[in-house]
């Protein structure tokens, strides 16, 4: 049996993070993973303040910013139509006041070379299996390679994602919420004009989105109502057609996607739980809070999950007590701004990713507003950033109004 403070199961970015805060903190820590190796991505993904603060923290902003591409302006336009809002990152009053796009699979390098720097172990082709409670804290059942392995720590972390195995094996019910619609993300040619602003396209039932990488281009489709199957039935050529006619400056870009296995696709679903710890364990990420996809917001709050979860089990080792009732506190700092960002981009989804006239009419209405109004525009960024867990009635009223 190996022995470790701390077990993480999961090998994602917020595992990652929180293994290279306790490895800083000279915390013995493994990391799990089921995958053999880190695999490129298909995708992009953005990291916006609240996240690119916990990097900084980490001391690993720097590293993350020479694999990305920063932008400040993100514009909203109707598709057959015109501009319908520019968001300004640089008007936060924040040390992070913008956008930074990253393809994963980059990140979770740079996040595994910090960890292993630091003194961590990551264990790849290694699936948990089963939890087991002893005198001295947790012995942790997995399999490597088909041979059983068993590890020891005082706590167990379970970052392995919305269908979390560690979440059912500690007994933690889940209520999921399966969303009626699919996203599909690729990576396309990098467009000299997407490294000054990033662009997303609606129309009633249709979205589009356009973000600069490094080397590429990551762009997102949102897909209404179960219709993936009968839309990938169609000639590839067929949808890359449609995205050159929504965005015509990224038509001489798709080249690298020869077949639909070039794109991947999300069907998004909500997870909501009941308690995100348990004695000598603790959730963090999709496996606790897993959200609509509308505010891009799931990598940055699993990012400060990190954070806020690193600092409790310092706590539980000064104290020498690991229950459930002192990393509790990790959910009390979290759940209040988490089941906010689930709430409300639910909420933007109903607005924009929609294909009801009246909810897409509002929809436009509140951007636009946002648009004409400085305050109202740092409002809205400030809660899509993570960097509040409420709006004010009065607030509320004022986008409508």
């Amino acid at each position: 049996m190996e022995d470790y403070d701390v077990v993480i199961v999961g090998a994602g970015i917020g595992g990652l993070a929180l293994g290279c805060a306790l490895a800083s903190n000279g915390r013995k820590t493994c990391v799990l993973e089921g995958r053999p190796r880190v695999t490129p991505s298909k995708r992009g993904l953005t990291l916006q303040p609240n996240g690119l603060e916990t990097l900084q923290k980490l001391g690993l902003l720097d590293q993350v910013v020479r694999i990305g591409a920063k932008t400040t302006r993100l514009t909203w336009l109707e598709i057959g139509g015109g501009p319908l809002v520019t968001f300004d990152y640089s008007i936060l009053d924040h040390p992070h006041n913008y956008l930074l796009t990253v393809v994963p699979s980059e990140l979770e390098l740079v996040l595994r070379k910090a960890f292993s720097s630091r003194g961590g172990m990551i264990y790849d082709s290694t699936f948990f299996r089963e939890i087991l409670r002893t005198r001295f804290g947790q012995a942790i059942k997995a399999e490597r390679n088909g041979s059983p392995v068993e590890f020891s720590a005082k706590i167990i972390i379970g970052a392995d994602g919305e269908n979390s195995r560690v979440r059912q094996a500690l007994g933690i019910p889940a209520h999921v919420r399966k969303y009626p619609d699919d996203f599909l993300f690729m990576l396309a040619g990098p467009v000299a004009s997407f490294q000054i602003e990033a662009r997303q396209y609606v129309a009633r039932g249709k979205m589009a989105g356009f973000f600069p990488t490094r080397a590429s281009t990551y762009i997102f489709y949102y897909l209404p109502g179960r219709r993936l199957q009968q839309f990938k039935s169609q000639k590839l050529e067929s949808f890359l057609n449609e995205l050159a006619n929504i965005e015509p400056e990224v038509s001489d870009f798709l080249g690298s996607l020869r077949s639909w296995e070039d794109i991947t696709h999300v069907s998004a679903r909500r997870i909501d739980v009941n308690s995100w710890v348990a004695d000598g364990a603790a959730l963090l990420g999709d496996a606790v809070h897993a959200l609509d996809p509308s505010w891009a917001q799931g990598a940055n709050m699993a990012l400060q999950d990190a954070a806020a979860l690193s600092s409790t089990i310092e706590r539980c080792f000064a104290l020498d007590d690991f229950s459930a009732n002192v990393l509790k506190n990790y959910e009390r700092m979290r759940r209040k701004q988490a089941e906010f960002v689930q709430r409300e981009a639910e909420r933007t989804a109903q607005l924009t990713a929609t294909e009801n006239s009246f909810y897409y009419w509002l929809g436009k209405r509140v951007l636009k507003r946002a648009g004409r109004n400085t305050e109202l525009m740092r409002i809205a960024l400030q809660a899509s950033c993570g960097l509040t867990d409420h709006f004010s009635l009065q607030e509320r009223i004022r986008f409508l109004i």
